[in-house]
Order: C-alpha cells, then sequence, then structure tokens
C-alpha cells in the first residue's frame, strides 16, 4: 500500500477517535436557524467538545452521552408541551429527557418566543405562560444571550460564591438591557466585577489534564497545587496560561484535603 495513502488513513483515523472520546454538546432546535450553526462551529468549543446538530440528526441523538444541551428555539406550543409532560415530536422528546436526565441546558434568550409578547400580552395572560418557563429555570434551564452560551459552556455561570460549592445563575452585566422573563431572581448572583476571594484546589494526581484544567475552570479555581512531580500535559499548561490558572509545586501529603480533587 502506498505510504502516503497509508499515513493519511492513519491520520483520519486518529482524529476520529479523538472525536470519540471528547464528551458531546447536543444543539437542539425546532427549525433551521443561523446563530446556532455559530456555536456549532465554534472553534474554541470544538477543541474540547463534540457538537451535534439534533435537526441535522433528525432527533434521532442519545441525550444521556450528552453532557449538556444548547436551545435556540422555544415556541411557546413547545413550552406547554414539554412542561405538561407531552413528548409528542422529535424535539420535545429530547428536551424532556434532557430535563429528566438532569443535563445541563443552555437556552439562548433570543429563541424563546414567549419573551416577544411581554411588551403587548395581557399582563395576566403572560404571567400565566411564563410560569411554564420558570418551571424550566427551576429544573437547571439557564437563559443567556447567545453570544454568551459558549463562554459559560467552558468556564462556569458569571459568578460564584467562592468556596461555598454553590453556582449562581448568569448575571449580566448592568449595562445589559434585561427581559422581564429573565431568569435572574434579585439576591441570586452578584456583579460581575465585584472582588472575589483568589479560589484554590490541590489536584493530588500523577498525570493531570487538559480536562483536569478545564474541570477547575468550570468551577472558577484560580490557583491549583500540584505534586512536585506531576506530569502536566502541554495542553493542560496551555489551557492553565490561557485563563489565568496559578500552578504551584509542593509537597502536597498535608496540604488542604477539604478542596482536594
Amino acid at each position: 500500500m502506498d505510504t502516503e495513502l497509508l499515513n493519511e488513513i492513519c491520520k483520519r483515523v486518529k482524529e476520529k477517535l479523538q472525536d470519540v472520546q471528547l464528551p458531546s454538546i447536543l444543539v437542539l432546535t425546532e427549525e433551521h436557524g443561523t446563530i446556532c450553526h455559530e456555536t456549532l462551529e465554534n472553534t474554541e468549543l470544538g477543541r474540547y467538545y463534540h457538537m451535534e446538530c439534533a435537526l441535522l440528526a433528525d432527533y434521532q441523538c442519545c441525550v444521556k452521552d450528552c453532557e449538556a444541551v444548547v436551545l435556540y428555539t422555544l415556541s411557546n406550543e413547545a413550552l406547554g408541551k414539554v412542561t405538561h409532560g407531552i413528548f409528542d415530536n422529535g424535539f420535545t422528546r429530547l428536551l424532556g429527557q434532557a430535563i429528566l436526565e438532569g443535563k445541563k441546558i443552555y437556552a439562548a434568550e433570543e429563541g424563546i418566543e414567549l419573551c416577544r409578547y411581554r411588551n403587548t400580552a395581557p399582563k395576566a395572560f403572560y404571567g400565566c405562560l411564563e410560569t411554564n418557563l420558570q418551571l424550566l429555570k427551576d429544573s437547571g434551564l439557564v437563559i443567556a444571550p447567545h453570544e454568551q452560551i459558549p463562554d459559560l459552556i467552558l468556564h462556569g455561570t458569571a459568578t460564584e460564591t467562592a468556596g461555598s460549592g454553590e453556582t449562581a445563575e448568569y448575571c449580566p452585566k448592568e449595562t445589559e438591557k434585561m427581559p422581564e422573563c429573565s431568569h435572574t431572581e434579585p439576591g441570586r448572583c452578584t456583579a460581575e466585577d465585584s472582588t472575589e476571594e483568589l479560589r484554590e484546589a490541590v489536584l493530588d494526581k500523577k498525570i493531570i489534564t487538559e480536562k483536569d484544567m478545564i474541570s477547575l475552570g468550570n468551577q472558577r479555581i484560580k490557583q491549583v497545587i500540584i505534586r512536585e512531580k506531576s506530569i502536566l500535559s502541554d495542553l493542560a499548561k496551555e489551557y492553565a496560561a490561557k485563563h489565568k490558572i496559578i500552578i504551584e509545586r509542593r509537597d502536597i501529603s498535608s496540604g488542604k484535603r477539604e478542596k482536594r480533587l
């Protein structure tokens, strides 16, 4: 067999295996759009996740294997069905399954139909429908502007109380106009530029990979202590440098065990 052809086959097999090993993100929509493709083709997300479009797969997807779901359309009809346990098509079936599986679900606020009527619908009727959306938010749905969703997936939510172990929901900057049906609740989060305690963790592993660093980034860890002889992959170093995570090598036998990962 031609050597060049063999090398090309090996290269493609290796790339395919790498894709299989990546955790997956499912992009879920009711119709074709443009902003959803921006997320599907996001190069930063593509480095850490296998991106899958449910619509292109005719909704024949396995939600159980996904790490998270990104929702780009949510009609009032679909909202009403899902919140009442009616999963009668591919879209509602996958969304309902994601909720039941306890998956992290991010929703682009631009695609939520209910928000379009907040200034025109009678207050009583709008409030009745908004109860359905609130049910999804209480079940873990995170609503944010489309352009901020990739960053939320990679680095967690906008604010987190240091040391509390609980992550607050997305909190827009003061300059952003928040729709009335926004998920933000009074007192749930603080200003993004507030002073936060330097969050520290101990990573007691022989080999530290990029995936370990991503996990730290999602928890807003800013300083990590590792063994003196731990092996740190190049991608892990690159991620730490890019996201300003301080790495300190020391004897951790008597370190902060309560924060050990």
